[in-house]
């Protein structure tokens, strides 16, 4: 079963696919940045309190979006009590993405949801492709507020929240003869489905 979908229709969005971790060996946010330091840049929203918590969730998101061309990724680890804060990473000035992901295409490159889980999840948190696909430390969701509430509740060590990839990086990446990443694509809206036709006869 199929359904074909103009890619320029009023409405079509990808929502993103946010990355919630769990069962982290050795989890530190400390030692993370420390690895990451020489590629991206962090810029903090911390709080003290419930009060600024609102305030400081509010700032991180539009910072998120807001940072977007800069390749951001929010991140949310579970932290100190006095330690608490929103992270904002993105891409240093002159980074060399080949050197970066070099097993990686040039079009993949240009992947948030690639730059976190090549960049970041592998190589300073131990999630291997393997884990991934087995789903051994990753779970998704589609709000952010529910992303951020499982490092709340702590049933997760650290969230990763990303920007949705845009129709036109999907299409390069078809057109290329490649393919969209685990859980990268969520396109809305959605075909119903559930739904069974069929006819009544009267008596």
């Amino acid at each position: 079963m199929m359904t074909f979908v103009n890619t320029r229709s009023e409405g079509l969005t990808i929502l993103p696919g946010h990355r919630v971790a769990t069962h982290v060996h050795d989890f530190s946010w400390s030692g993370v940045r420390r690895h990451l330091e020489p590629w991206f840049a962090a810029e903090a929203f911390p709080f003290s309190s419930e009060e600024k918590k609102a305030a400081a969730r509010k700032s991180f998101l539009a910072r998120l979006v807001g940072a977007r061309e800069k390749r951001a990724i929010g991140v949310y680890p579970a932290a100190e009590p006095r330690k608490r804060a929103f992270y904002v990473l993105t891409l240093r000035e002159g980074v060399n993405l080949a050197q970066l992901l070099p097993h990686v295409s040039p079009l993949q490159r240009e992947l948030d949801v690639v730059l976190l889980h090549e960049g970041i999840l592998e190589p300073a948190l131990g999630i291997t492709p393997q884990a991934v696909t087995a789903e051994a430390n990753l779970t998704y969701e589609r709000e952010a507020a529910a992303a951020l509430d499982a490092v709340d509740s702590g049933r997760a060590q650290i969230s990763f929240l990303l920007n949705a990839c845009d129709v036109e990086q999907v299409m390069k990446i078809a057109t290329a003869g490649e393919v969209m990443p685990q859980k990268s694509t969520d396109f809305y809206p959605k075909m119903l489905s559930g739904i069974t036709m069929f006819r009544v006869d009267g008596d």
